[in-house]
C-alpha cells in the first residue's frame, strides 16, 4: 500500500507518538507501509460514527477480518486503542462491544476541562522552558505551516504540537490526563478534512502562542490558547451531526 488518502489520515493515541514519529519521518518514502492496527482503528471508527456498527454491538474478530481485510493481529491493536478512545469497551469472556459515542454536551464539558489544564501546564511550561525548547516547538509549527494541503496529517500535527508544549511543564501526571481527554476528541476529528481557513488559523494561533513563550507574555498565552482549544469544539458539534444525519 503506496501513500493514499486513507493511509495519510491515521489516528493516534498519546501512547503512539513514536510510531507517529516514524511516520512523518518515512512520509516520502513511496514504499513506506502505514501501520495496519492505526488503518484498522479509523475504519472500525468510521463504522461506529456512522452506525453501521450501533452501542451494545459485539465486534466479532472473523468478522471484522472479512469486512477490514486483514488478520487478528492488527484488528486486535485497533480495538485497544478504541477502547483508550471510549468507542469500545473490552469486556473479558465477551469481547469487543461498542459504546455510545460522547454527546455533544458531554463534549463541552469535555472541552472545559482541557481548557483549563491545557492553560495551566501550557502557564507552568513557559516558565520552565529554554530558548532551545522554545526553538524546537517553533520548527514543529514551521512544519505544520509547510504541510502540502492535500495531505491529511494535520490533526496529528496538532496534537503532537500541544503534547510537546504541555511536556515541558514537566508534569506528566497532568499531561497524562489531557491526553486521555484528548483520545475522546480524536475519534470525531481523525475524520475530518481541515479547510485551508482552519488550517491557517491554526497556524497563526500556533506562532501567537510561540510568541507568547518568548515574551513570557501569560495574557497572550491564556487568551491564544483558549481560542486555539474551543475552535475544536466547533468542529466537533459539525462532525457529530454529520455522522447523525
Amino acid at each position: 500500500m503506496k501513500w493514499n488518502r486513507v493511509c495519510c489520515k491515521i489516528p493516534l493515541t498519546p501512547h503512539d507518538f513514536a510510531a507517529y514519529n516514524i511516520l512523518m519521518h518515512t512520509q516520502n518514502n513511496p514504499e513506506y507501509h502505514a501501520p495496519k492496527s492505526l488503518i484498522a482503528y479509523e475504519m472500525i471508527c468510521k463504522m461506529i460514527l456512522s452506525g453501521a456498527a450501533l452501542p451494545g454491538t459485539r465486534l466479532i474478530l472473523v468478522e471484522l477480518e472479512q469486512k477490514l481485510g486483514m488478520g487478528r493481529g492488527p484488528i486486535r491493536d485497533a480495538l485497544l486503542l478504541l477502547d483508550k478512545s471510549g468507542l469500545v469497551q473490552n469486556i473479558p469472556y465477551k469481547g469487543a462491544v461498542v459504546m455510545m459515542p460522547p454527546g455533544y454536551r458531554e463534549m463541552v464539558l469535555i472541552y472545559e476541562q482541557r481548557c483549563h489544564l491545557e492553560i495551566a501546564l501550557a502557564v507552568e511550561a513557559m516558565r520552565l522552558s529554554s530558548p532551545e525548547d522554545i526553538h524546537s516547538l517553533a520548527a514543529k509549527a514551521k512544519e505544520m505551516e509547510l504541510l502540502p494541503q492535500e495531505k491529511g496529517y494535520f490533526f496529528h500535527m496538532d496534537r503532537e504540537f500541544h503534547h510537546q508544549l504541555y511536556q515541558l511543564s514537566r508534569m506528566p501526571h497532568l499531561v497524562s490526563i489531557v491526553e486521555h481527554l484528548m483520545d475522546f476528541v480524536q475519534v470525531f476529528l481523525t475524520l475530518r478534512a481541515y479547510s485551508v481557513t482552519h488550517k491557517e488559523l491554526f497556524n497563526q494561533q500556533h506562532e501567537a502562542i510561540i510568541q507568547a513563550l518568548w515574551q513570557k507574555d501569560e495574557a497572550l498565552l491564556r487568551t491564544t490558547l483558549e481560542n486555539n482549544i474551543m475552535v475544536g469544539l466547533e468542529a466537533v458539534r459539525e462532525e457529530l451531526q454529520r455522522f447523525s444525519r
